[in-house]
């Protein structure tokens, strides 16, 4: 009976919150541009005697390509962003010859959120919000890259 349960099969978050480093930019032996950070998030929930608790949590987070070229060139430690991509799990042996798991995003969008940065990009003579821009609200959709673990040079 159990096999006969079907359930769609995604992978899909969408998180925000701050950079807690500054981005690392590397690139592949291919050259395929690779940037990683960590991103802190906040949540919050009533536990069994009524109060109010709020848990910081930290996941890392990559992208590649042009994404990650945007990163690395327009946010800092501590830039509030949201990020769009699929949670991935991936494990390593350690010098020590530890096991070591590690889950983190791929991201495929990298959302600003920065104040600043919407005002940079504002028109002085007008009163309406900054014109929505593909290229300077979010850095592109990198989904149709296909990138190996061989590809991953840390």
């Amino acid at each position: 009976m159990a096999q006969d349960i079907k359930f769609p099969r995604l992978n899909h978050i969408i998180l925000s919150g701050r950079l807690t480093r500054e981005v690392e930019l590397r690139y592949t032996p291919k050259g395929t541009p690779v940037a990683k950070m960590n991103v802190a998030f906040n949540t919050v929930y009533r536990n069994n005697e009524g109060n109010w608790i709020e848990e910081s949590h930290f996941l890392g987070v990559q992208t590649f390509g042009q994404n990650a070229e945007d990163c690395a060139a327009k946010l800092h430690k501590g830039s509030p962003v949201i990020v769009e991509g699929s949670i991935n799990t991936y494990s390593f042996t350690t010098n020590e010859n530890q096991q070591v798991k590690v889950v983190q995003v791929d991201a495929r969008r990298v959302q600003n959120l920065e104040k600043q940065y919407y005002s940079e990009h504002e028109s002085s003579e007008s009163n309406e919000p900054p014109a929505k821009n593909k290229k300077d609200d979010s850095f592109e959709d990198q989904s149709d890259n296909q990138i190996t673990d061989d590809d991953v040079p840390f």
